[in-house]
């Protein structure tokens, strides 16, 4: 278990600034290379938490087949469209935080036969819960091959009954009304029901309420918005009015990006040991050698197939082949690790960034423990301390594990070690006095295995400008 000691934390910005923590200045241009075959066109899919079944964030783990999608999916968010392969799917969402899907922990929501149309949009939501409805799935179609988009000065809005404030679907009923009067946009409409997309100019404001069918009550009395041309929205009412209050939700139909880096800390040979990287059979980057990272791309949201193939050509039999998923206006970097044994074999750590700027006079550090330095898994466990003496700062930190982020002042130096926690004694990496500058973000990753790269430290910035690459056909 790691114990970070905070009197002593200032220490840690130490293995920020050697002169090992700048390997990477050889940086390859992720999706630099040219695609490959054009594939098919993927289905997209928008994820909604509108199920108040709980109150407070109501977190679940949401699991496409056994791929995490999230795992901190709150009550209200979004996740706007992810590219998904088609296919047929079972999702399942438990309740908590899930890294992977649990043992012995029966779903709070588990559905088979999902079906996902290539070049078709959806909406999924979680809904219900809550006042005698049972937790649900909600999938609706957004968009097919033959949809029509909105004018060039038009823009289009649905509504989405989600809010299971009342017993029984009669009691459920709502109109949705112009504020200012007049007929209804929609009326009678009741829980799990969808309007169809209706067409408003763009660049004038809506403003509507929702009144409990056939009388003057207000029960939500949403901002107004305006549609920007060619814009799709979706307006949820959400809650129950215990767990959760009766509000609107507006879902954007629009992509976002991911942002991605890679990181090459597989020693699985001598010399550069290059490795090429592939996203569903479009190689990324064919010339990544050890200890090198590329610079973060813009990628769209989604999933993937991720292979990696030693060498400089996505030939043979890849040494990893799993599908990552991407999630939207997040950064993360994807960590290649491993020798390519049976102890160590080829894994990729994916994670997630965060590039918050520290306060003044401060950085922020991360570690990430990829040095595989020792004939077991068990022995690679390190403690980090400092040469002046004292306890140790991070105690067992194991193999593939990462200490997340700690803020630490600036413009200090310091003096660390990576020693061994079987045997202490040993040093596994000594750096020399470093310091971090004032707003650094910084992953420090250590690397090397002895036997094929030396022990190493990397060192990313984590708050750097993304390239863009939308590798994928336009809709």
């Amino acid at each position: 278990m790691r114990r970070i000691v905070l009197v002593r934390i200032a220490l840690v910005m130490a293995i920020v600034l050697s002169t090992a923590l700048f390997a990477v200045t050889r940086s390859t241009a992720l999706f630099a290379q040219e695609a490959g075959p054009e594939s098919v066109i993927p289905a997209r899919v928008a994820l909604v938490h509108a199920a108040p079944f709980a109150a407070g964030s109501a977190t679940v783990s949401v699991f496409l087949n056994e791929l995490l999608v999230d795992d901190s999916f709150a009550f209200g968010d979004v996740i706007s469209y992810l590219n998904v392969p088609p296919g047929t799917y079972r999702v399942r969402i438990f309740v908590g935080s899930f890294s992977s899907v649990p043992t012995g922990v029966t779903p709070a929501l588990d559905v088979s036969g999902v079906t996902l149309e290539a070049n078709t949009d959806y909406t999924v939501a979680a809904i219900g819960g809550s006042n005698g409805f049972p937790l649900e799935l909600l999938t609706l179609v957004d968009r097919t091959p033959t949809t029509l988009p909105p004018g060039s000065a038009e823009g289009q809005v649905r509504v989405v009954h989600a809010a299971p404030f009342a017993g029984g679907l009669p009691a459920t009923a709502v109109d949705v009304v112009p504020d200012a009067g007049g007929a209804p946009i929609a009326s009678n409409v009741r829980f799990r029901d969808s309007t169809p997309f209706r067409t408003f100019p763009s660049g004038t404001p809506i403003d509507v309420e929702v009144r409990f069918a056939g009388t003057n009550v207000v029960l939500i009395d949403p901002d107004a918005f305006t549609l920007a041309p060619g814009q799709r929205l979706s307006v949820f009412a959400i809650g129950d009015g215990t767990n959760q209050p009766v509000r609107a939700l507006v879902v954007p139909a629009e992509g976002e990006n991911a942002r991605v880096r890679l990181v090459h800390a597989a020693p699985f040979a001598s010399g550069p040991a290059t490795a090429t990287v592939t996203l569903d059979d479009t190689v990324v980057t064919n010339a990544l050698n050890f200890g090198q990272a590329t610079p973060y791309s813009n990628v769209p949201a989604g999933v993937y197939r991720a292979s990696i193939f030693a060498g400089t050509s996505a030939t043979g039999t890849p040494v990893f082949d799993r599908l990552v998923v991407f999630l939207p206006k997040t950064s993360y970097t994807a960590v290649a690790i491993g020798r390519n044994t049976a102890t160590y074999p080829i894994d990729v750590l994916r994670l997630t960034d965060d590039p918050t700027r520290p306060p003044p006079g401060q950085a922020r550090l991360r570690i990430v423990h990829a040095a595989p330095f020792a004939p077991t898994v068990e022995g690679n466990q390190v403690h980090i301390v400092s040469t002046t003496g004292g306890p140790p700062l991070v105690t067992g930190l194991d193999y593939a594990e990462v200490a997340g982020y700690l803020t630490v002042p600036a413009a200090t130096p310091f003096n660390l070690r990576l020693v061994s926690a079987l045997a202490p004694g040993n040093t596994v990496l000594d750096l020399p006095p470093l310091i971090f500058a004032n707003g650094q973000v910084i992953t420090a990753i250590a690397v090397g295995d002895v036997a094929n790269q030396p022990p190493n430290v990397l060192a990313l910035e984590d708050r750097i400008v993304a390239r863009i690459f939308l590798p994928f056909v336009a809709r």
